[in-house]
């Protein structure tokens, strides 16, 4: 079977892990009282329910910037569902709720449910597995959601209307600024197209690196005493090793250079790559 042809029939068969969140999030918003806001504010439920939508968007609509701003805004959905529990209002439908929000939330993060997001933004002859991020960017990312929570957590128990105002809004900017910073995990994949492999990554990576199918001897789990340059920026899990037959050039960028400690250009015979899925990356390469 052809890249093309198993990129076809993956957009139209439908993902188990995709709606799995799909029924889980609707679910959240149908069960009685499971998003009421505890707040007085009119701003606190428009913020609730706008949270609420917009994975909902993201999960229906399979894109990278759908994947994530379901990661990103979810946990908050989350945090939310379990103050409103610890305020007293532990009613049975809140806590079902709260499962559901829950249980999707935890799929959302899978490496399978980020699988069909990154295959639904490629063209008909590639095949795209996403790759795991630097450990390096988790921390900044993690340090932002903070504070993008913190100032919706003002906005939504906020008493005052102009303090639910200014937090919310406050929140939107940090969302946006850090969503976009977010994004380019969204787009850091490995590909395989007919006449080769490219790792397209413009976090690691300046420019995009391609390899003719020719030039490529193999791609398997990386053994312990690899020589091969890491492409990763050290993340979790065994990587995969490109190995290639001859050398070919590597340009990275300020934030590749910074972390692998090392010159802007390289040429390199073997690399480490690090897709969420690598048994399913080995089976793409040898179909």
């Amino acid at each position: 079977m052809t890249n093309a042809v198993r990129a076809a029939a993956t957009r139209r068969t439908p993902d188990p892990w995709l709606n799995s969140v799909r029924l889980g999030w609707l679910a959240a918003a149908l069960l009685p009282d499971s998003l009421f806001t505890s707040g007085t504010s009119v701003v606190a439920s428009v913020i609730v329910w706008a949270a609420w939508a917009s994975v909902a968007i993201g999960v229906l609509v399979a894109h990278p910037l759908s994947l994530t701003m379901v990661r990103f805004v979810a946990p908050l959905v989350v945090v939310h569902a379990g103050a409103s529990i610890a305020d007293g209002d532990a009613s049975a439908w809140r806590i079902a709720g709260m499962v559901a929000i829950v249980a999707s939330t935890l799929v959302a993060f899978s490496s399978r449910y980020g699988a069909p997001h990154a295959q639904a933004a490629a063209y008909g002859h590639e095949r795209r597995h996403l790759l795991r991020p630097p450990v390096a960017v988790l921390l900044p990312l993690g340090v932002l959601w903070v504070v993008f929570a913190s100032c919706l957590a003002v906005a939504v128990r906020a008493e005052s209307a102009g303090l639910a105002t200014t937090g919310a809004f406050a929140g939107v900017a940090v969302c946006v600024f850090a969503a976009h910073r977010a994004l380019v995990l969204a787009r850091r994949w490995l590909v395989f197209v007919p006449a080769g492999i490219a790792v397209h990554d413009p976090l690691v990576l300046r420019d995009t690196f391609m390899v003719r199918q020719h030039d490529v001897r193999g791609l398997h789990p990386a053994p312990a005493d690899t020589q091969a340059f890491d492409a990763t920026c050290t993340t979790w899990g065994v990587p995969l090793e490109l190995v290639l037959s001859h050398p070919h050039d590597v340009s990275l960028s300020q934030f590749g250079t910074r972390v692998s400690r090392t010159l802007d250009r390289l040429h390199v015979t073997a690399l480490l790559v690090a897709p969420s899925l690598p048994q399913r990356a080995i089976a793409d390469l040898r179909a």
